[in-house]
């Protein structure tokens, strides 16, 4: 084959993945979900108040829907443009508070305690979509420890809430600016830290400073709120019967 021809080929071959990239690419940016539905009151406080606080808190037992309405909503939020970037965080208590022990970069060693999140990212819009995101700077997982300075203008979401202290609690919701979102969710039954965690202290806070109610949301959820299936319910309730017989 000469040169020339040998040149034309390549030209084809790379106009034809061109045009079959841009074609996905289309699909891609404007594939929107439905949007998640409430299954219960609660539910449904939770969803209104992402809509209408800057700071949101969830404390809700295991099968609540913590972490599946937060990450459905944010991901939504995220594709439609409505944001343009989301910080991921949550307190490294398994690991005595440090990511340090682990080999790699900040995505191999943080992203095991962000799971519960990512997971409902991907399974909603697909790995590719998270592994966008994480390349242009949409997502960004941002250690407890780092956050102190950091100016909170778009959406922040910190996991397991119960075992942030009162003053970790503090130092995030001053980091919040106009127009940017501070989500909270927890479980007051899972706590690790030894002391008042920053779920007994704020909803304790917030009523003495009921002023704060107009930028701060607390849904507290029960057993009754599970929605995961019959065996977490079952058990959350057990164990509940339990520790009120010891």
């Amino acid at each position: 084959m000469s040169k020339s021809n040998r040149q034309r080929v390549q030209d084809r071959k790379r106009e034809k993945k061109e045009k079959s990239e841009r074609k996905v690419n289309v699909k891609y940016e404007r594939e929107i979900r439905e949007p998640v539905q409430a299954k219960n009151l609660n539910q449904k406080l939770f969803l209104q108040a992402l809509k209408t606080h800057q700071c949101i808190v969830f404390l809700a037992p295991a099968g609540c829907g913590k972490s599946y309405l937060t990450m459905s909503q944010v991901s939504d939020w995220l594709k439609k443009g409505d944001f343009n970037k989301i910080l991921l965080s949550r307190p490294a208590v398994g690991m005595g508070k440090t990511i340090g022990l682990l080999k790699g970069g900040l995505r191999e060693k943080y992203e095991p305690f962000l799971l519960p999140l990512v997971d409902v990212l991907t399974q909603r819009y697909g790995r590719g979509f998270y592994e966008n995101c994480l390349n242009n700077g949409a997502i960004e997982f941002c250690p407890l420890e780092y956050i102190r300075g950091r100016n909170i203008d778009q959406v922040a979401i910190v996991d397991e809430f119960q075992n942030c202290t009162s003053e970790e609690a503090y130092t995030m919701i001053t980091r919040i600016a106009d127009g940017g979102k501070l989500i909270l969710i927890g479980d007051p039954t899972q706590n690790d830290l030894r002391g008042e965690n920053a779920l007994e202290w704020l909803p304790k806070f917030l009523n003495e400073n009921p002023e704060l109610a107009d930028h701060i949301s607390i849904i507290t959820a029960t057993s009754d709120d599970i929605e995961r299936g019959g065996l977490c319910k079952a058990m959350v309730k057990a164990k509940e019967r339990y520790n009120n017989l010891k």
